[in-house]
């Protein structure tokens, strides 16, 4: 994305990203985020604010994904959670390593076998052989077994990969959840399953960012100007240098 395709809008690039930022990694609504601007002397109206989220949300984690490392690692644990999308219950899965980084994740109106086989398969598309983990930490469900052995069949997982089903050991990602689900509380609930897929992705591309994933970009990685740096280093993925405070 360059500076063209933020033309036609009424506002700055840097406060459309600002807004994108707060939303993604803070509880709260979109009126809070127009109140806050308010009190900056920026009048914009919430569903204005919402538009500009489920459109470049996704732009957003396609830009991280180019900038995003391929780290080996020897386990991965994967999980799903629960969305609400039109009063029926929907399936976020996701995935992690041992230092708790997010690898990837995947929306599913279902949770069964196909919806297991997408989400695994999307996390091993810039992994070759070599360099996939040589455990897998799931819970229970079936369908993981299943997809495990459909990818080794098809030669895209390792043969001598391990799957292990012991709670404690998943004990990584279950805490993980929690700030993805605090902010899909604060929605107060998805009416369009689209844009819920729009929306989490927002969710999930900021939480990688403060978790630290992308500060080897960082220009500079002090702690005190860490939250800072993150936000000039977003900016920079759309080609904006500065920010809006």
């Amino acid at each position: 994305m360059t500076k063209d395709e933020f033309k036609w809008k009424h506002f700055a690039p840097e406060i459309i990203l600002w807004c994108l930022r707060w939303y993604s990694s803070t509880p709260m609504s979109y009126a809070n985020l127009r109140d806050m601007l308010a009190e900056r002397g920026i009048l914009v109206n919430r569903s204005t604010i919402y538009r500009w989220f489920i459109e470049y949300a996704p732009v957003l984690r396609k830009k991280l994904r180019r900038h995003q490392f391929i780290r080996t690692d020897t386990s991965w644990q994967l999980d799903d959670t629960y969305v609400k999308v039109k009063g029926k219950w929907h399936y976020l899965y996701r995935a992690i390593n041992k230092q708790g980084e997010t690898l990837d994740f995947y929306f599913s109106h279902k949770r069964n076998k196909e919806a297991g086989y997408q989400f695994l398969r999307r996390c091993l598309r810039y992994y070759d052989i070599d360099s996939q983990p040589k455990t897998l930490t799931t819970d229970k469900h079936s369908s993981y077994a299943n997809v495990i052995a459909r990818l080794k069949k098809e030669g895209r997982l390792r043969a001598d990969v391990e799957q292990r089903q012991v709670k404690f050991l998943n004990n990584g990602i279950e805490p993980d959840h929690a700030p993805i689900k605090k902010l899909t509380v604060a929605t107060g609930g998805f009416k369009i399953r689209k844009r819920a897929w729009s929306t989490l992705q927002g969710f999930e591309s900021l939480r990688m960012i403060n978790k630290g994933q992308f500060d080897l970009w960082l220009r500079n990685d002090e702690h005190k100007t860490l939250v800072r740096e993150r936000s000039a280093f977003m900016n920079r993925l759309f080609n904006i240098e500065g920010g809006y405070q």
